[in-house]
């Protein structure tokens, strides 16, 4: 008896669904499923924090740019290495956090006063003052004032979240070992004789971790903007760091979201007024003043709520959170004609939008949705809603990151679920996946902050063997643009900060067939399950002899030689779960072939 694994519907119910209980780690395929790959990361350092919006470009030249942001600041990302770019020119790491101590009155210094620095992480680390001899995170007072603040110094240089600079005199400046803004205080018991200042230097965003940045590519020009502080431009090839938008624009607004429509760059949420849509003058960043080549504004009327996206094409969508509205351009006074075609939906958070060319895909507050024309096709109803409204950490909502993957025509959406249980900074771990074109979903497994489309330029033999680990089957001359011009990945910025790409297989697959009953009727004796699967894999079989009972599962047996896995297990309601261990190669799983005999009727 041949069972197809079939479509995940994990909003149907178990028994009799006609399609996979679960599918993890897998992406649907035509009449199949594949491996999704597991995060690779290949950067040499990290962003220190997590990633609040990343995106890639190619300039007219074919050069790709990669950047991400966290709340603090903007990374260039380059031959695997994160560098500082700032805003406004202001960088974080031209001279990180710094905090001077000040040594006066050595003789009077009592044994055990503290002094207390806190990491770039936030940890509170205490200095204390001994007569005697000094041990781990200990100075000596002795001899006089330069004397102590050596000793100081030598304390602080020994512990691996600070250094110092050998002071001259008395007083000894620390600075943190990595960039860091938040928890800027330092504290002293003896402000008299141990005088302190707070950690300063390096100049952070204004944006808080609920607030995400926005890139832009607008002709040579990457825009980076998250709402609060003043919009951001890079010339590709050009710029060395990000600046002040207002540098070269005349009038332009703050903004947190923007796209490219036609020959304007449209921007969205406007400071001081969330419901509002300004866009340049046509084809010219620079002006923003009203009236002047075609450069308006539009306050959108009604309860939608704030713009949190905008899509970039010949026609814009722009996302409000609860309405959606269709740009076109038309020209002459009215440039734009606006027509509302959702008008009670919108998305739920400006990065649960993501864009395919002229599909696209968004959560909105009742589920997963994707604008085919103006049609709005409701992708996830009956299949895959209520589980993601179930096992969505709604306490990080925010942290939802939408992506598409356009070489296997996927959606995705990254999520912090509730299975992450220890979860206190809102890092995601999982990847809910639509086949826009099989209309089939999945899930998957990934501890990331964001994901994206982007180009990846392999200047390195080492990420040659990330993106693939056989070059031989690349078939592509390492002079040619495949490599240089960068190819299109599914990336990410992953949990411990680093760049990474889906690349790998160290991810267990896991799927289940729907529940069925066999023999109608009677109960069956499972005999074996022959896995329809070009790989080894492991199977059990869950049985209940009620739809109200508890399934029981089998023990969990290996593929022999014959292709069966020879496992044994009876009832009246049956499915079976496969499982293909990580670092195994599979092209195909599509099913399995069970062996059961008719049992009695109890």
């Amino acid at each position: 008896m041949q069972i197809p694994f079939g479509e995940w519907l994990p909003d149907q119910p178990d028994h009799n669904k006609r399609g996979a209980n679960v599918a993890t780690n897998v992406y649907h395929a035509a009449n199949t499923y594949k491996r999704f790959p597991s995060l690779v990361n290949y950067s040499s350092n990290t962003c220190v924090k997590d990633s609040r919006g990343a995106a890639s470009f190619r300039d007219n030249s074919n050069t790709v740019f990669n950047f991400v942001a966290t709340k603090d600041t903007l990374y260039s990302l380059s031959s695997g290495t994160f560098t500082d770019l700032g805003a406004a020119g202001k960088l974080l790491n031209n001279s990180y956090a710094t905090c001077t101590i000040t040594v006066t009155d050595y003789a009077n210094i009592a044994s055990g006063s503290t002094i207390v620095l806190t990491t770039h992480a936030g940890t509170a680390v205490t200095f204390t003052s001994t007569t005697g001899t000094a041990g781990t995170d200990e100075f000596k007072t002795e001899t006089d004032n330069d004397t102590t603040a050596d000793n100081i110094y030598n304390c602080i240089n020994a512990h691996a979240d600070f250094s110092a600079v050998n002071p001259a005199a008395n007083v000894v400046t620390a600075t943190r070992a990595a960039v860091g803004n938040d928890n800027l205080d330092v504290t002293s018991s003896d402000t008299t004789r141990l005088a302190v200042t707070d950690f300063t230097g390096g100049t952070p965003l204004s944006g808080t971790t609920t607030d995400f940045i926005t890139f832009t590519q607008f002709g040579e020009y990457i825009i980076a903007s998250n709402g609060v502080d003043a919009p951001q431009y890079y010339l590709m090839g050009t710029s060395s760091v990000f600046a002040d938008l207002s540098d070269i624009a005349t009038s332009n607004p703050v903004f947190r979201v923007s796209g490219v429509v036609r020959d304007f760059l449209v921007a969205g949420n406007i400071s001081g007024a969330t419901n509002r849509i300004q866009w340049s003058g046509i084809n010219d960043l620079t002006e923003w003043t009203s009236g002047v080549s075609q450069s308006d504004s539009q306050d959108l009327p009604g309860s939608g709520g704030q713009v949190v996206a905008i899509t970039s094409g010949e026609v814009g969508y722009v996302f409000r959170q609860n309405q959606i509205i269709r740009m076109d351009y038309v020209g002459g006074n009215t440039v734009f004609r606006l027509s509302v075609i959702s008008p009670n939906r919108g998305a739920m958070y400006g990065r649960t939008v993501c864009q395919d060319n002229r599909q696209i895909f968004f959560y909105a507050d009742d589920g997963f949705y994707q604008i085919n024309g103006d049609q709005i096709l409701p992708i996830g109803s009956e299949k895959v809603n209520r589980y993601f409204d179930l096992n969505l950490n709604k306490g990080f909502s925010d942290r939802i990151c939408a992506a598409v993957d356009p070489f296997n025509q996927l959606a995705m959406w990254l999520f912090p679920s509730t299975a992450n249980t220890s979860n206190t900074t809102g890092i995601c771990d999982k990847i809910i996946i639509y086949n826009y074109v099989t209309q089939k979903w999945s899930l998957a497994e990934a501890s990331a902050s964001s994901i994206f489309s982007q180009f990846v330029g392999a200047y390195t033999v080492e990420l040659m063997d990330i993106i693939s680990e056989n070059l031989e089957n690349i078939g592509a001359a390492l002079d040619t643009d495949y490599w240089s011009g960068g190819q299109m990945f599914l990336g990410a910025v992953d949990s411990d900060y680093n760049a990474a790409i889906f690349s790998g297989n160290s991810n267990e697959s896991e799927i289940e067939t729907d529940e069925l009953e066999p023999f109608p009727g009677l109960r069956a004796n499972i005999l074996g399950v022959r896995p329809l699967i070009n790989a080894s894999s492991t199977v059990t079989v869950k049985t209940r002899e009620r739809l109200q009972d508890t399934a029981t599962e089998s023990s969990s047996a290996s593929t022999v030689t014959s292709g069966i896995n020879p496992v044994r297990q009876s009832g009246r309601y049956i499915r079976a779960n496969v499982k293909i261990a990580s670092g195994t190669t599979y092209d195909h799983a599509q099913g399995v072939d069970i062996s059961a005999t008719r049992a009695g009727t109890r």
